[in-house]
């Protein structure tokens, strides 16, 4: 089961970096009447979802390290006050 995650994951990131990376590199060279350019999102939405979800992978990856910190710190806080009263 998670093989077939794995090669679903792996084919559609490939899809879309063929996508996007055509969206980039070809379309300009397009003529904007083109029905060719109505199969293609708009520049900002390429530009802006990558980078909303890498903002919000780095705050959710920064948020569970500092839970993961703040909860050794706590434990090991704990164990030296038990140690020494």
């Amino acid at each position: 089961m998670s093989a077939k995650i794995g090669c679903f994951m792996i084919v559609t990131g490939v899809v879309i970096f063929i996508a996007l990376s055509l969206k980039i590199l070809v379309q300009p060279f397009i003529p904007e009447d083109n029905f060719i350019n109505s199969y293609f999102p708009s520049t900002e939405l390429v530009f802006g979802i990558p980078i909303l979800f890498g903002v919000a992978f780095f705050c959710g990856f920064g948020i569970y390290i500092f839970k993961e910190v703040l909860k050794e710190n706590i434990s090991f806080l704990q164990n030296m006050e038990r140690k020494y009263s």
